[in-house]
């Protein structure tokens, strides 16, 4: 058995950048003044990413970014090109598709119900107590979904996705340039087929057949 394995924020959805802009309103409301990119956090879990920018006070940012956040999401996420397209051709050709998200699993039910994709399996930041780069959350599903590391496809926009899915195996890890306009080229030296789009995934995977 194989298994699609896809990240949620700047993979399927455009949805990393009202990640960030959740963080930097929620950050100026609470009078919180950082240092740091924020781009090169996107991806990690939010509880972390939340003690990195919030110190002592990083429950409260926790809390104001993800209702932020979750308002956000209705008024402009959409689907990146070919993302239902991706996850429709997949399951034709008998992958089991799962989402591996670091966001929370009430943030990414709002986004994956906006955008219309609907997975065979949903693994969320807060399900388990590690996180992308951490091969923990794939090797999980795919654990669940009863799939194959070396037959199967991950899917992601950061280094933190090709590491976790690296760390697990995968046999064929693509990158996407995403919303961040992340530097992937050390990725790519490791092995990660990089993209623009998910329909340039659907055509080296030749679903289209």
């Amino acid at each position: 058995m194989r298994a699609l394995l896809l990240d949620l924020d700047g993979t399927l959805t455009s949805t990393a950048l009202l990640h960030k802009e959740a963080w930097e309103i929620a950050l100026k409301e609470l009078g919180i003044r950082v240092d740091v990119d924020l781009n090169l956090l996107m991806g990690r879990k939010t509880l972390d990413i939340a003690k990195v920018l919030g110190g002592e006070r990083y429950l409260e940012l926790y809390e104001l970014k993800n209702s932020i956040y979750e308002s956000l999401v209705p008024k402009k996420a959409n689907p990146l090109p070919c993302s239902r397209e991706l996850v429709e051709k997949a399951r034709e050709k008998g992958y089991k598709v799962s989402v591996i998200t670091s966001s929370l699993r009430r943030s990414a039910r709002v986004a994956l119900n906006v955008v219309g994709i609907k997975p065979d399996l949903l693994v969320a930041g807060d399900d388990l107590p590690k996180g992308k780069p951490d091969p923990f959350p794939v090797l999980y599903a795919l654990s669940i979904l009863g799939c194959q590391a070396r037959e199967s496809v991950g899917v992601g926009d950061t280094l933190y996705d090709f590491q976790a899915y690296s760390g697990a195996g995968l046999g064929r890890i693509f990158l996407v340039r995403g919303e961040l306009n992340l530097e992937l080229s050390e990725a790519k030296g490791q092995g990660a087929i990089v993209v623009n789009d998910l329909c340039e995934v659907i055509n080296s995977l030749d679903l289209d057949r």
